[in-house]
């Protein structure tokens, strides 16, 4: 029984490839988007505007061939814009249809016409560079106890492409960070944004950006001096006592680095001096390293006001 069946069977799957071979080897006319490239052979210039990537033409081949287009991109127009200096029109449909050997296709097609879009405007700028700072997009939430210390910096980026769109570029941001619960210090690699990747190349691609994270820690500074603000020509001010001690909070290794000459502690004559009132509360300018200023001692100065004597 087995034995009469498999030669029915090789006949049947014979007669069904010789079939698949004569439809598919058929003549066909279709419509195919092929790539187009595009070849400016001058270093200092560049297109001012992104062209189609893609042109849908009409060739002539057979079934078989449209069937392997569609798995392998062998195909690909050439469009060389190494003559054109500013604006100008070009008929597509022409400019193949003239230029053959720009044209390459699968050895079992034959190239017609070009169908859509069958003329395009060719847009020619100078290519230049420059450098532009890198805005770090991030949003890293700590720990109870910690803090996040100093401010996230990285390199300026090179940007390069026509002229008239790199110079509205004043910044490059980054893909946004992310990170909850930090405790410790940590680096990323994270891309750039470019704003616009058919026009603009960015060099590099990617910034490594470092986020210093400390334990909070407190620290006394001694002996800040108390100044006077806005003091009048003709009055001398003194404070008793003339220095305050301040309890600081902040990441653990900057704040170790602080001395007194970093805060201005200060007393406003203008805004603060009211004739029945001798004892103040000072005003502090505090560095960005301190978190926060947590105790003052005293936390009052007695301010006395002597006129001076004429000379």
């Amino acid at each position: 029984m087995m034995k009469n069946l498999l030669p029915k069977i090789l006949v049947a799957v014979s007669a069904v490839v010789l079939w698949l071979l004569i439809v598919t080897g058929q003549q066909n006319i279709s419509v195919i988007d092929i790539p187009m490239s595009i070849y400016e052979p001058r270093p200092d210039k560049i297109l001012g505007e992104p062209l189609p990537k893609k042109i849908k033409v009409r060739v002539e081949g057979t079934v078989r061939s449209f069937y392997f287009h569609k798995w392998i991109e062998s195909s690909s127009l050439i469009l060389d814009v190494g003559t054109i200096n500013d604006i100008q029109r070009l008929s597509l449909k022409s400019y193949f249809r003239e230029r053959p050997n720009q044209v390459h296709i699968k050895s079992d097609m034959r190239f017609l016409e070009v169908v859509y879009p069958d003329s395009i405007e060719i847009f020619i700028d100078n290519k230049v560079s420059k450098e532009v700072p890198v805005r770090i997009i991030s949003d890293i939430r700590v720990r109870p106890g910690y803090i996040l210390v100093g401010e996230a910096k990285t390199s300026p980026v090179r940007i390069q492409g026509p002229e008239h769109y790199i110079k509205t570029i004043d910044h490059i941001v980054t893909r946004p960070i992310k990170r909850e619960q930090a405790d410790m210090t940590f680096t990323v690699n994270v891309p750039l944004v470019n704003p616009n990747p058919e026009l603009v190349t960015l060099e590099p691609e990617f910034a490594d950006i470092r986020f210093d994270i400390e334990m909070i820690g407190e620290r006394t500074i001694l002996n800040v001096p108390v100044t006077v603000k806005n003091q009048p020509g003709d009055l001398e001010i003194q404070f008793i006592p003339n220095t305050v001690s301040l309890r600081i909070t902040g990441g653990n290794s900057q704040i170790q680095s602080l001395t007194n000459h970093d805060f201005n502690v200060h007393f406003d004559y203008l805004t603060q001096w009211l004739p029945n009132k001798n004892h103040y509360t000072v005003k502090i300018n505090k560095p960005p390293e301190v978190l926060d200023i947590i105790r003052v001692v005293p936390d009052q100065v007695e301010v006395v006001v002597v006129r001076k004597s004429p000379r």
